[in-house]
């Protein structure tokens, strides 16, 4: 099955003694006349100077034994390859074989999560993700997939609720931006199936044809197979492939129109390679 997900954001494995914190920019030393006068830069407050604490699964993974760490990092790396070559079966019996050795590392509890989702069984993923946020609270990678449990079970107002709270955490952060057309994509699509058109149209409002992003283009198709303009809409579809020429970057897009019903999904037909073409004609 296609990966439902535009993003699954499989959360980077964090070996022992790794950081958790997102990261950062640092700013360049200073050289020549830019340089401050030591007498002239203010003592840091203990709070600037004061590391952020290490979460309990990352003291925890740093507390295995050697043999036990050795076995857990092989077991979870087999994992993620076999989950991008969509071996799922094989990728949850490496997950069930390290989580007897530690199951609460929220990497490999939202892997999991993404296996669930392949086999659309939505509710054996909600449950994997909620507890990969509890090991990582406020995690937005995690946050999204849960979103996302919530558009593909049709809780639009929730749904809607929990991108909407992405989208605002997206704006503020940098690292984030490129998340930001794609949730409000959804956030569209959430409006139309409760007949919000009037919200939709906001946010179509904010994009246009100038954008690096499909989503001027998706909107406004979503927009016409509301109205039951397909034919509209798919003159729109065709402008978004001609310009996105690389098929990874609308494959999302796409994805999120056949799951919310606008596409119909032809397995093993044209639209199923075309989605998941590695490379495509335009390369």
């Amino acid at each position: 099955m296609r990966k439902l997900f535009a993003s699954l954001f499989a959360l980077t494995l964090l070996a022992p003694g790794q950081s958790t914190t997102e990261p950062t920019t640092e700013a360049p030393a200073p050289t020549g006349s830019e340089t401050t006068p030591a007498e002239d830069i203010p003592a840091p407050s203990e709070s600037a100077t004061k590391k952020p604490a290490k979460p309990q699964f990352a003291i925890d993974l740093g507390n295995l034994s050697t043999e036990k760490s050795k076995k857990y990092f092989e077991a979870y790396f087999r994992a993620d390859t076999l989950f991008k070559q969509k071996r799922i079966f094989e990728c949850l019996d490496e997950i069930h074989a390290l989580h007897e050795i530690y199951d609460k590392n929220p990497a490999s509890l939202n892997l999991e999560g993404a296996c669930y989702v392949e086999f659309r069984s939505f509710e054996k993923a909600r449950l994997a993700f909620a507890k990969a946020l509890k090991a990582n609270s406020g995690s937005f990678n995690v946050r999204f997939n849960l979103a996302e449990i919530e558009f593909v079970t049709e809780n639009w107002e929730e749904a809607l609720k929990q991108l909407g709270e992405l989208a605002k955490e997206a704006k503020v952060n940098n690292q984030l931006g490129s998340m930001i057309p794609l949730i409000q994509f959804k956030m569209l699509l959430c409006l139309l199936k409760i007949d919000d058109l009037d919200g939709a149209k906001v946010i179509l409002a904010e994009t246009d044809f100038l954008d690096d992003s499909p989503l001027f283009y998706y909107g406004n198709a979503a927009m016409e197979y509301f109205s039951d303009r397909g034919a509209k809409a798919e003159v729109w579809l065709a402008r978004a492939g001609r310009i996105f020429r690389n098929p990874s970057a609308i494959a999302p897009w796409k994805d999120t129109l056949i799951e919310f019903g606008y596409i119909k999904s032809f397995y093993g037909g044209d639209l199923e390679v075309e989605v998941n073409s590695p490379t495509g004609g335009g390369e």
